[in-house]
């Protein structure tokens, strides 16, 4: 059955290194498992991921895994020292806010503003 759900959020002051890529893969592909979702099968790399040293927002990583029923996609600014998170999915078992919970654990945020949920 079809059921919309999507969180976005931003943490700010996180204690996690924003450049950690691998980390932040590993996270993004634990968040998926907790929040019972599945990678969608493509014809190149999922989920994709590259990591900068230094632009507008200082440096960072992004990370944006396709979903079967949607998608995970993570960014984060070392100058501003926050990561910006919208996890959406239409299926019916699904928890996002496991995903959300998976990235609390691993940024370990001064805080976390919760900015959109639906469900």
């Amino acid at each position: 059955m079809y059921k919309y759900k999507q969180i976005l959020a931003t943490f700010h002051g996180c204690k996690a290194d924003l450049t950690d890529e691998a980390g932040f893969l590993k996270t993004s592909l634990e968040a998926i498992k907790r929040a019972k979702m599945e990678l969608a099968k493509t014809s190149g790399e999922n989920p994709l991921h590259y990591r900068v040293d230094d632009d507008a927002m200082g440096g960072g990583v992004s990370i944006n895994a396709l979903i079967v029923t949607s998608h995970l996609t993570i960014h984060t600014s070392k100058k501003y020292n926050s990561v910006e998170f919208d996890c959406a999915t239409c299926g019916e078992d699904s928890e996002p806010e496991e995903a959300l919970k998976a990235f609390m654990d691993f940024l370990k945020a001064e805080r976390v503003e919760i900015r959109y949920k639906n469900f």
